[in-house]
């Protein structure tokens, strides 16, 4: 799993209650959840959002799945 991560995406880990995203988000009014992970493109636009744990499998077929349809 972390070798496709590392190859197609970028991670970032953030501690949204001590960051500027998380009052960014809070001012939105969207929720965090813990774990949330969240896709961008490379403006920083949010293409998908998961909010919850996945399971290694889940979360291969949400990566597949954005991969799919990113078109950046």
């Amino acid at each position: 799993m972390s070798a496709v991560i590392n190859q197609r995406l970028v991670p970032v880990k953030s501690n949204t209650w001590k960051s500027r995203l998380y009052v960014s988000y809070a001012r939105e009014g969207s929720s965090f959840y813990v774990p949330t992970t969240i896709f961008t493109d490379a403006s920083g636009k949010e293409i998908d959002r998961v909010s919850g744990y996945l399971g290694p499998a889940e979360f291969a077929e949400r990566i597949d799945s954005v991969l799919a349809g990113y078109t950046g």
